[in-house]
């Protein structure tokens, strides 16, 4: 992670977790900061100052050295695996750092962590933070950290080689 990047995260850094969420296909949202109300009809009636989220990365959560929760527990409804981490205090982020060149580690002042794990081969984002003032933390597993903006469309990247996988 540059150094750019850290100084973009650091202002989250000791903010209270004020919402979790998991969404469709075992999403994970994770709120941090003052509570900005939408007044959209949503399931919840805000969103972070902060968020962390991911729409491909499998995750789990970990306490005390055992998995709380993950998004491969076999559930009825994605709104199960939001009870468990509604019932967790996780606290204040205390850390964010890269494991691996797939991997993303969220560490909290409770003891909690929550690992975001690189799985799928594509280089969409894996996770996403998106911060006040309309700018977006990228990371992909493959290619790192970026920061983008928001509210400004982001120039799409033309593929003209598909490259397929052998497998013997």
């Amino acid at each position: 992670m540059d150094r750019k990047v850290k100084a973009s995260i650091e202002p989250m850094i000791g903010k209270l977790c004020c919402n979790k969420r998991v969404w469709t296909f075992k999403s994970l949202a994770l709120g941090f900061g003052k509570k900005i109300y939408h007044g959209k009809k949503l399931v919840d009636d805000f969103y972070g100052e902060w968020e962390i989220r991911t729409y491909c990365y499998a995750w789990r959560v970990i306490k005390d050295g055992r998995i709380v929760c993950g998004s491969s527990d076999a559930v009825d409804h994605v709104n199960e695996l939001t009870a468990i981490l509604k019932r967790v205090k996780f606290g204040r982020i205390i850390s964010l750092e890269q494991l691996t060149g797939f991997d993303v580690r969220v560490g909290f002042d409770t003891g909690i962590m929550v690992d975001f794990l690189g799985t799928v081969r594509d280089e969409d984002e894996g996770i996403s933070i998106f911060c006040p003032e309309h700018k977006t933390i990228e990371f992909r597993a493959g290619s790192g950290w970026k920061i983008i903006s928001s509210n400004k469309p982001q120039p799409k990247k033309l593929n003209l080689e598909h490259e397929q996988a052998t497998y013997s």
